[in-house]
C-alpha cells in the first residue's frame, strides 16, 4: 500500500511542478485511499473549516486540481459538495478495496445466476421426469385401451354372427309358420272335400236304395204259375 502513496506523490508532484498557475481546473476522476473518514475542508490548508467529516475508502470525487504547493486537492463529490483534502488521499487507480467489493459483487451476482440456473435445470429435470411419467400412463393407458378395443370388437364379432344366426332361425320359424299355415289350410279344405264326399256318397246312396225300391220289383221277372201241365 506505500508504494501506492508513494507513486500517487510522485504524480502529483509532477503535476505539480508543470503547473503555472496557483490551481489546475481539468476535471478527471480519482477515488479516496484505503483511509478511513478523509475530511474535506473549504481551502487549501488544515486550518479550514471542515465542509465533511470524512470520505470513506474507495469513494469517487472529481479533481479539479492541486495546489501550489502540490499537498492539497480541490475536489467535489457527488453529492455537489466541493472543498480540499490532502493530496496524499488521492489515487488515479481504482482502489483494491474497491475492486475487491466489485469483484464480490461480481461473484455474488454469479453466484445468483447459478443458483438461478440451477433452479431452473431442476425445475427442467422436474417437467422432464414428470413429462416421461406421463408419457409412461399415456402409453400404458393406451394399451389398456386397445386391448379393450379388441376385446369389444371380438365380442361385437361374436354378437354379428349370432345376431346373424338369429336372423337366420328368425326367417326358418317364420317360413316353417308360414308352410304350417298353408298346410292348415290345406288340412281343411282336404276336410271339407272330405265331407263334402261323404254327403255325396250318402245322398247317392240313399238315391239309390230309392231307385231300387222303387224300380226293383219291376226288375225281377215274375214266376209262372203252374197250370198243371209239369
Amino acid at each position: 500500500m506505500g508504494s501506492i502513496y508513494r507513486t500517487v506523490s510522485v504524480l502529483m508532484l509532477c503535476a505539480a511542478t508543470l503547473l503555472t498557475a496557483e490551481y489546475s481546473f481539468g476535471q478527471e476522476q480519482r477515488f479516496i485511499t484505503d483511509r478511513i473518514l478523509v475530511p474535506i475542508r473549504s481551502g487549501a490548508g488544515g486550518e479550514y473549516r471542515i465542509l465533511n467529516k470524512g470520505l470513506p475508502s474507495g469513494t469517487g470525487i472529481t479533481f479539479f486540481g492541486l495546489s501550489e504547493d502540490g499537498v492539497w486537492a480541490e475536489v467535489e463529490t457527488a453529492g455537489g459538495t466541493r472543498g480540499w483534502l490532502r493530496a496524499q488521499y488521492l489515487q488515479a487507480e481504482t482502489p483494491t478495496t474497491l475492486e475487491l467489493r466489485a469483484l464480490e459483487e461480481e461473484f455474488s451476482q454469479l453466484e445468483e445466476d447459478r443458483a438461478g440456473l440451477v433452479a431452473l435445470l431442476d425445475g427442467a429435470q422436474r417437467e422432464t421426469y414428470a413429462n416421461e411419467q406421463m408419457q409412461r400412463s399415456q402409453s400404458l393407458e393406451l394399451e389398456n385401451t386397445k386391448k379393450e378395443l379388441e376385446r369389444l370388437t371380438a365380442l361385437a364379432g361374436r354378437e354379428l354372427e349370432l345376431d346373424e344366426k338369429n336372423r337366420t332361425l328368425i326367417e326358418n320359424f317364420e317360413s316353417q309358420k308360414t308352410e304350417i299355415e298353408l298346410l292348415k289350410l290345406e288340412n281343411i279344405r282336404l276336410t271339407d272335400r272330405i265331407n263334402n264326399s261323404q254327403i255325396i256318397d250318402g245322398a247317392i246312396a240313399v238315391l239309390v236304395g230309392f231307385l231300387l225300391a222303387v224300380f226293383g220289383p219291376r226288375l225281377i221277372p215274375k214266376r209262372r204259375k203252374n197250370d198243371g201241365w209239369s
